[in-house]
């Protein structure tokens, strides 16, 4: 008999037993009671044992879903640090990037202008060097038409 029958066959006996006159007290029979309580005595500690067993393995249960639930967590975390660091590293080397891109945008446009210089120069100068020669070809040219007159 389990621990509910053996209190249900105590509360049928005590709702059973015959009233003490003007009085709330009932006659029980010695008997039956003490064989109730025996029975309820021999049952409790198998119960006892039972439901400390289930409650240890209930709390290992909780604190090993626990553990699971933390270690997520910390797992979670890291990735979302390394998925933060990656999203930074990332960040980091496109602006490096768009600065050299800016930078040799700068190059190239002070080489340009360098070189414009440099061919206006060189210009000059032979535009010199031809306005000398085409003096000394003129000169020569003016001599020999003298030379030819005389």
């Amino acid at each position: 008999m389990t621990i509910e029958g053996i209190l249900d066959e105590l509360e049928s006996l005590l709702i059973d037993a015959s009233r003490v006159p003007f009085t709330n007290k009932r006659v029980l029979e010695e008997d039956d009671v003490v064989r109730l309580l025996d029975e309820l005595r021999e049952k409790l500690p198998s119960s006892i044992t039972e439901a400390s067993q289930i409650v240890a393995e209930r709390q290992r249960i909780l604190e090993k879903a626990q553990e699971e639930g933390q270690k997520i967590i910390d797992k979670a975390k890291s990735h979302a640090i390394q998925l933060t660091d990656e999203n930074v590293i990332a960040k980091q080397a496109q602006e490096h990037s768009n600065e050299i891109i800016i930078l040799a945008h700068k190059e190239a446009t002070d080489l340009q202008t360098d070189a414009i210089v440099y061919a206006d120069n060189v210009f000059k100068h032979l535009e010199g060097q031809i306005e000398k020669t085409l003096e000394v070809v003129r000169q020569g040219h003016n001599e020999l038409n003298q030379s030819r007159k005389k």
